[in-house]
């Protein structure tokens, strides 16, 4: 089941310069993102709390990563809104009966749990991350 707002992930072309500008106006100090701490290779980021949620910034050279293929496309933006949820393997099948199509048959593993994501095409344009934290 679906509990709260855990994120918004932002894509931006220049992480520095993204990170300074957000760190000013949110008023909170970046953690830097950790390659491992993402559930695919090549991508780098910081996130800046605010009232419990995560804002992520996300930047990628690598042109096989979504987000590169997302800024190429669409310019800097929200790339996605993130959900935790309590129980992901048994969410997923929920979810799946509702009509989202998840890009895994099964939950990726990254550092801090397991996640999955509800394809654009199936949510109306958003891309949304089911996330079941560690903690």
């Amino acid at each position: 089941m679906i509990k709260e707002l855990y994120g918004v992930n932002i894509a931006v072309k220049d992480l520095d310069a993204a990170v300074q500008k957000y760190s000013a106006i949110l008023g909170g100090e970046p953690e830097w993102t950790k390659p491992e701490d993402f559930a695919f290779p090549g991508l780098r980021g910081a996130t800046i709390k605010v009232g419990g949620v995560s804002i992520n910034l996300i930047s990628s050279d690598n042109p096989e990563t979504s987000i590169y293929k997302f800024l190429e496309s669409r310019g800097e933006g929200v790339f996605l809104l993130s959900f935790r949820v309590t129980d992901l393997p048994n969410d997923m099948k929920d979810l799946e009966a509702k009509g989202v199509k998840l890009v895994s048959p099964e939950p990726m593993t990254y550092s801090g749990g397991i996640v999955n994501f509800g394809h654009p095409k199936s949510l109306h344009g958003v891309q949304m991350e089911f996330i079941q934290p560690k903690d």
